[in-house]
């Protein structure tokens, strides 16, 4: 009989301590320590992308570990019973996120997660359903960096426009209302990547997007939180970018990869000189990645001019870049690519230089610092070599000057010279920063001038560091003796 009276109490007690449990968390209730059983929550990062979803699972802190999965909607029963395949095991109660990919497109998904305590006793299944974005519009990640980062956009010709804008997780409200200053919109281009290259270090962002269909149905809200990487982070392949000497013509650089870096592309242009190719819609639409790869193999200058480029692979890049603008204060546009270890391009940084400022103390270049000799003349042509010991000098265009223009038409006036060749020096000859040349002339027989017996002289126009202008100039032009075609 007393057993019968003990047992009502005992059920009691077991619901009460049941009931209690349910609520979690501790709990002190009338000295007797009420334990919550574990759990772990699924929350999502971004927005579910064509083929993958990053998922964050939140334990509670009587959890000893959880196991996680991705499967359909029928594979509750086998998750439970641990016969679902692809689960994994945390052994903590440590958050944690992770990123599954290789999904199919437009289809349902359910992430599981069912948390064990010390003793091993199972919490509740915590289950969330999503569907992968269908690719018939695409948002997702180009490239990220310490400073910089490009989402590409992908759609169909149904999508015709969408809006897009980087922000912070505080202005999803203000994209969503138009209000947001960054926002921009894109008509009728059905492949585009948006570059930033002015991003803060350690920092979060979020790049967020909506489509627009004919119909005028938006998309769903894309949400593509991310956070750069420490400045100078050697997280990813990275590299140090140092400026060196640099004048009105050449601008010397050194990039130094590190570890994870296997290739390095420098290009360089006058400011916005390519960005129509770059940026354009009927161009490169933004693809830097794409661009740089295709564009390193080739003489980008001979293409497009006011550009260089360059690489190294498995070394430091020695850059020593020129432009055609010959100016002083010529602002330029300097980007740097990255490739991984598998050598496919990783990021993109951007940089801005100069050409520098006019130095009004450089002294100019002398006539006289200049030996010019001829040799071998004959009615074909001839050699020519120029030397200089002046440090003054810089560089120098050369033409071949007509003894008859000399000695009879301007009848040796050194400005009237100097001027024309002034006004003619982009057709001439050209020579920068170096002390001593040798050239062979082949002689045109259809300019009037060359014929046989007729006088010439080769005449050198220098500068210095100032370059092409007043200031840069050398006073005179520096003339060799006359030499004549033979009879």
């Amino acid at each position: 009989m007393k057993k019968l009276l003990i047992q009502p109490c005992v059920l009691m007690v077991a619901s009460l301590g049941l009931l209690l449990t349910a609520c979690g968390g501790d709990e002190q209730a009338g000295g007797v320590t009420v334990i919550g059983e574990p759990t772990v929550s699924i929350e999502f990062v971004g927005t579910p992308g064509v083929s993958d979803v990053t998922v964050k699972f939140v334990p509670t802190e009587e959890t000893a570990k959880f196991n996680y999965a991705i499967g359909s909607e029928q594979d509750r029963e086998n998750f439970e019973n641990g016969d679902i395949v692809g689960m994994q095991t945390e052994t903590s109660n440590q958050e944690i996120t992770h990123t599954w990919k290789d999904l199919e497109a437009g289809e349902y998904y359910v992430v599981y997660a069912m948390a064990y305590d010390e003793d091993g006793a199972a919490g509740p299944v915590s289950a969330h359903g999503f569907k992968t974005a269908s690719s018939d519009f695409v948002v997702e990640t180009y490239y990220i960096g310490d400073n910089s980062a490009a989402f590409r956009i992908t759609n169909t010709n149904d999508y015709y426009t969408y809006k897009y804008a980087l922000g912070t997780a505080a202005d999803k409200e203000a994209f969503l209302n138009d209000e947001l200053a960054s926002i921009k919109t894109q008509s009728e281009l059905f492949d585009w990547a948006e570059n930033y290259f002015d991003l803060e270090p350690a920092t979060e962002y979020v790049f967020y997007c909506v489509g627009q269909d004919r119909s005028g149905r938006d998309t769903q809200l894309f949400e593509i939180p991310f956070t750069t990487y420490a400045e100078g982070s050697d997280e990813i392949p990275n590299f140090v970018y140092t400026e060196g000497a640099k004048d009105f013509y050449m601008q010397n650089y050194t990039v130094t990869p590190n570890a994870l870096c296997k290739q390095l592309v420098l290009y360089q242009q006058t400011e916005g000189a390519a960005d129509g190719t770059m940026f354009g819609v009927n161009n490169w639409k933004g693809l830097t990645l794409d661009m740089f790869d295709a564009w390193k193999d080739i003489n980008i200058g001979a293409v497009v001019a006011g550009t260089y480029i360059t690489s190294a692979t498995n070394e430091v890049l020695e850059a020593a870049a020129t432009t055609t603008d010959l100016e002083l204060e010529n602002p330029l546009d300097v980007y740097v690519i990255a490739y991984d270890e598998m050598y496919k391009p990783f990021l993109v940084k951007k940089y801005a230089n100069s050409t520098p400022a006019f130095n009004a103390n450089a002294a100019l270049p002398d006539a006289s610092d200049f030996t010019i000799t001829v040799t071998d003349v004959t009615m074909e042509g001839f050699n020519i070599a120029i030397n200089y010991t002046s440090d003054n000098t810089r560089a120098y265009f050369y033409d071949i000057v007509s003894g008859d223009y000399w000695d009879n038409q301007i009848e040796h006036d050194m400005a009237a010279l100097k001027n024309k060749m002034i006004t003619n020096y982009l057709s001439l000859g050209w020579c920068y920063n170096r002390k001593s040349i040798e050239n062979n002339y082949v002689i045109d027989p259809s300019i009037p001038d060359f014929v046989a017996g007729a006088k010439f002289y080769i005449g050198v126009l220098a500068m210095n560091e100032n370059g092409p202008i007043e200031g840069g100039w050398a006073e005179e032009v520096a003339l060799s003796e006359p030499f004549y075609l033979p009879e």
